[in-house]
């Protein structure tokens, strides 16, 4: 080691070899902060806190409903009310359908409305549907089980009142 410094001052001259080993001095000494800095900006945590967003948030209301019964060949005019169900981020509840005072619920996936098979009050519904800007679209069908009647297969077009 030491021969290969002495063949350098030998060659190049000592005034050289002395400014170049003061610069690398100085850059190493501008260097050790920067390992340390690194190091502490390694170990933060950054944390990205988001809003929440309930897609239901948009379909929740009162509603008028124009119902047609495929079934019966009739229209159904009625009021019914859109709220958040508190049991499931995804599900809603529809108060009076089929204007008969009953609520079910639904599940809603972005604009697509769910209603799984279920028995309200002797009522026996299912059906999809999908939500428009200011209103809903809805098929389904409902059986009444008290009466036994014949399964009444409904198209229902809703919008905000």
């Amino acid at each position: 080691m030491l021969r290969g410094c002495f063949n350098l001052v030998r060659k190049f001259g000592l005034k050289l070899v002395i400014q170049s080993s003061v610069l690398i001095i100085k850059t190493m000494k501008r260097l050790l902060w920067f390992f340390p800095g690194l190091f502490a900006l390694s170990s933060c945590e950054v944390t990205v806190i988001e809003p929440r967003y309930d897609n239901r948030d948009r379909m929740v209301g009162y509603y008028d409903v124009e119902e047609y019964s495929n079934t019966y060949n009739d229209y159904t005019y009625y009021s019914t009310q859109l709220s958040k169900s508190g049991y499931d981020g995804n599900e809603i509840t529809l108060s009076n359908f089929y204007s008969v005072d009953i609520s079910i619920y639904a599940y809603v996936n972005n604009d697509k409305i769910t209603i799984p098979f279920q028995v309200v009050d002797g009522y026996e519904v299912e059906g999809v549907g999908i939500f428009k800007g200011s209103g809903f679209d809805l098929n389904y069908s409902v059986k009444d089980t008290y009466t036994n009647s014949r399964t009444d297969f409904c198209e229902t077009k809703a919008w905000i009142e």
